[in-house]
C-alpha cells in the first residue's frame, strides 16, 4: 500500500537497504564495513576468474561468490601455519584481484542490481518484507563478541594471525585449533583485511547467502518471484538465524550452503553443475563441520546417478580433486599433528595423545530420543534441545507442515528436497537432540513448504499466512540466547558504539581484562584459573585455561594445585608455567592467592568478580614463554615464529 502511494516507483526497500548498511557501519566501524565491500569484491574477482564458472552471461551471484570464498579459505588454510599473514599482504593482493577483474566484477553486480530494480518493480510489498525481516535478523551484527563458544575458541584464528602473523596449530592450548575451521579462516581474512576482529563481516555473508538461497531453491522447484521473496521471508525470520548473526559458531554457514547446494542440484537435473563449483560448495561443507558429512552424503548419492547416467568421469574427478584441496588443510594438519585427522573428536578410536582417549559427547543432548511428538516438542518445549528458551525453534515449520506434506507428495523435485533434509535432519536428530545442530535441515523445508502454500492457496491467505509466520517468528528472536533475554540493543541505542564496551564488561569481562593486559605489556602470558570462564580466545594462544575440554594438561595442572591448601603446589605450577599474569576467579581460591602473594603477585586489575595479578612494577612483568614454545606445533614443525 505505502508503495502504491509513492507512485509506480517503489523505493523503500532500496532505502531501507541503505539504511541498513549505514547502521551497520556506525556500529560495527567503518573498517568493517570496507573490508565487507573488500571481501566480497576480491571473491568475485576470484570466482570469475580462471576457476570461474563457464559462459559469457553473468552467472548467479551468489554462486560466484561462494566459489570465490571457498578458495579463499582453501588456499590461506594451507597457509596459516607459514609467518605470511600480514595486513599488508592482504590489502594488497585484494586490491589487485579487485583491479585484475575489475569488468567481470562490474558487470556480475550491475546484472544483479538489474534483477533487484525488477522485484522492486513487480513485487515491491514482498521484497521489503524480505528486507524487513533479515534486517532484523542483522541487529545481532551490531554487538560485540559475547557469545562463549566465540571467546573461547573461534576467535584464537584471528586473533593469533592479527598478532604473530601465523597459526601455531597448538591443540594443547585449544583442543579445538584444528577443526574444521573454514569459517575461522574466513573470519580471518576479513580481520586482516579490517585490522581487528570482524566477526560481523562474515557472518552478514552467511545471512545475505542464506536468504539468498532460500529464494534461488524457491524459483528451482517451480515458484514464482512472490513466492520465492515469501520463502526467503521465513527463512530470515527463524529465531535461530538471527542468533547466528551474533556467533561465529557454523550452523548458520552450514545453512546457507546447503540452501544454495539444494538450489544448484534442484535447478536443473539433466545437466550437471559446474565442477569448479560443485567442488566448492562440497569443500565449504566439510570445511565448515565435520557433521555436514550427513547433508553431504545424499548429495553425492544425487551427483552419482548423474555423473552413472552421462558416463562424466573426468567431471567427477575435478569435483573430488577441488573439494578435498580447498577442504582438506584442516584434517591434514590434524592428522599430521595429533594423529586424529577429526580431533577432537572420536579420540577413543584414535588415541591420539593429545587428549584424553575418549569419545567428546554431551550426554545432556542425548536423553529425548525421537518421538511422535518431537517436533511439538522442538517447537513448544525447547529448553529440552539446547541452551535456549521456549520457542526458539520457531512456529514455521509446524505450522506449515501441512503445505511442505501436500507438496513433497505432488511434486517430484520438491519431494526429493523433502526427503533429503527430512531424512539427514531426522538421522542427525537421532544421534544428539540438539537445537542449533538441526538449524541446518531446517530451511530447505520450509522453502519447501512455502512453495507448496504458494501453489495452492489463494493470494491473500498465502500472503496472510506468511506474514503471521514471519511476525510470530520475529516476536521469539529474544528466546535463543540469554544474551538476548537482556536486550543488549538498548545500551548501543543509548550510547552508540561505546555501548559495545559496556556489554562487554557486562557479560565478558574476562575479554576486558586480557586487553588491558596486553595494552599494558604486549608480550605477556596469562594463566586463566576459571574454569567456567575459560574465554582466552582473544590473546591469541598467549593464555591458558583450566579446562578440560580445551587444555586437558592445564585443566590436570589447576586441579592438582588446589587440591593442595598449603599453596605449595601452586608456587611449583607458577613457576613450571612461567606466566606473567594470572586471572584469578571470585569464589574461593586461597590456596592460589596464597601462592601468588608469596612470589610477589599484586591485584593490578578487576572487573566484577574477576580480578588480574602480576608482579607490581611493569618491569618485573615477565613471561618465560615456556609453554608457548613448547607448544607451538607451526614452530616445531616449519621452524615458523622465534619468538616467545
Amino acid at each position: 500500500m505505502a508503495c502504491r502511494l509513492l507512485g509506480r516507483r517503489c523505493w523503500l526497500a532500496s532505502i531501507l537497504v541503505v539504511a541498513g548498511g549505514l547502521a551497520f557501519t556506525y556500529f560495527v566501524g567503518v573498517s568493517n564495513a570496507l573490508a565487507l565491500a573488500l571481501l566480497v569484491c576480491s571473491a568475485l574477482a576470484l570466482g570469475t576468474g580462471t576457476l570461474g564458472l563457464p559462459g559469457p552471461a553473468p552467472q548467479p551471484l551468489a554462486q560466484v561468490l561462494l566459489l570465490g570464498l571457498a578458495v579463499m579459505i582453501g588456499v590461506v588454510g594451507w597457509l596459516l601455519p607459514f609467518p605470511l599473514h600480514y595486513r599488508w599482504v592482504y590489502l594488497a593482493l585484494a586490491v589487485a584481484l579487485c583491479g585484475w577483474r575489475r569488468q567481470q566484477v562490474v558487470r556480475q553486480l550491475g546484472a544483479a542490481f538489474a534483477h533487484w530494480k525488477t522485484l522492486e518493480r513487480e513485487t515491491p510489498g514482498w521484497l521489503l518484507l524480505v528486507v524487513i525481516t533479515a534486517s532484523i535478523a542483522g541487529m545481532g551484527l551490531w554487538l560485540p563478541s559475547l557469545n562463549y563458544d566465540d571467546n573461547a575458541a573461534h576467535l584464537l584464528l584471528p586473533a593469533q594471525l592479527l598478532r604473530e602473523a601465523y597459526y601455531h596449530l597448538d591443540v594443547s592450548t585449544q583442543a579445538w585449533a584444528l577443526a574444521p575451521w573454514a569459517n575461522n579462516v574466513l573470519a580471518a581474512i576479513a580481520a586482516m583485511l579490517a585490522g581487528a576482529e570482524a566477526r560481523p563481516v562474515v557472518a552478514a555473508l552467511w545471512l545475505l547467502l542464506g536468504v539468498n538461497g532460500a529464494w534461488r531453491l524457491a524459483k528451482a522447484l517451480g515458484g514464482n518471484d512472490v513466492v520465492a521473496l515469501s520463502a526467503a521471508a521465513v527463512y530470515a525470520s527463524q529465531p535461530l538465524l538471527a542468533y547466528f548473526t551474533t556467533t561465529m559458531q557454523v550452523d548458520g554457514a552450514s545453512a546457507a550452503v546447503l540452501l544454495q547446494l539444494a538450489a544448484l542440484l534442484a535447478g536443473n537435473s539433466k545437466v550437471l553443475p559446474s565442477a569448479a563449483l560443485t567442488g566448492a560448495v562440497l569443500g565449504l561443507l566439510a570445511g565448515l563441520k565435520i557433521s555436514n558429512g550427513v547433508f553431504v552424503l545424499p548429495a553425492l548419492a544425487w551427483l552419482g546417478v548423474g555423473v552413472w547416467r552421462q558416463r562424466q568421469w573426468r567431471w567427477l574427478l575435478r569435483v573430488v580433486l577441488v573439494a578435498a584441496l580447498l577442504a582438506g588443510a584442516s584434517y591434514c594438519y590434524a592428522t599430521w599433528i595429533t594423529g586424529n585427522p577429526v580431533f577432537p573428536l572420536f579420540n577413543g578410536w584414535f588415541k591420539s595423545p593429545f587428549f584424553p582417549p575418549e569419545d567428546l559427547v554431551d550426554r545432556r543432548w542425548m536423553q529425548q530420543g525421537l518421538h511422535g511428538s518431537s517436533l511439538w516438542d522442538l517447537t513448544f518445549e525447547t529448553t529440552r534441545f539446547g541452551e535456549v528458551y521456549r520457542g526458539a525453534f520457531g512456529l514455521a515449520l509446524l505450522a506449515l507442515l501441512p503445505a511442505l506434506l501436500l507438496e513433497a507428495v505432488r511434486q517430484p523435485r520438491s519431494r526429493a528436497i523433502a526427503l533429503w533434509f527430512a531424512a539427514s535432519g531426522l538421522l542427525l536428530f537421532l544421534q544428539i537432540q540438539y537445537v542449533r545442530y538441526l538449524f541446518p535441515a531446517i530451511g530447505p523445508l520450509l522453502v519447501v513448504a512455502v512453495v507448496g502454500a504458494g501453489r495452492r492457496l489463494p493470494g491473500w491467505a498465502h500472503g496472510g499466512l506468511i506474514g503471521l509466520v514471519v511476525v510470530s517468528n520475529v516476536l521469539l528472536l529474544p528466546t535463543t540466547s540469554w544474551l538476548l533475554q537482556d536486550d543488549p540493543w538498548r545500551a548501543l541505542f543509548a550510547q552508540g558504539p561505546a555501548g559495545a564496551a559496556v556489554l562487554e564488561q557486562q557479560k565478558v569481562p574476562e575479554r576486558t581484562l586480557l586487553r588491558h593486559i596486553f595494552e599494558q605489556t604486549p608480550q605477556a602470558c596469562v594463566l586463566m584459573t576459571d574454569p567456567a570462564a575459560p574465554f582466552a580466545a582473544s590473546a591469541g594462544g598467549r593464555a591458558l585455561v583450566g579446562k578440560w575440554n580445551y587444555d586437558p594438561r592445564t585443566a590436570g595442572m589447576v586441579a592438582w594445585a588446589d587440591a593442595d591448601a598449603s599453596g605449595q603446589r601452586w608456587r611449583t605450577a607458577l613457576a613450571a608455567t612461567g606466566v606473567s599474569h594470572v586471572m584469578v576467579a571470585g569464589n574461593d581460591q586461597a590456596a592460589l592467592t596464597s601462592a601468588l602473594r608469596a612470589r610477589g603477585f599484586v591485584p593490578i586489575d578487576a572487573i566484577g568478580e574477576a580480578e588480574v595479578w602480576a608482579m607490581p612494577e611493569q618491569r618485573q612483568r615477565r613471561c618465560t614463554g615456556k609453554v608457548q614454545r613448547a607448544r607451538d606445533q607451526a614452530r616445531q614443525l616449519f621452524g615458523t615464529g622465534d619468538k616467545p
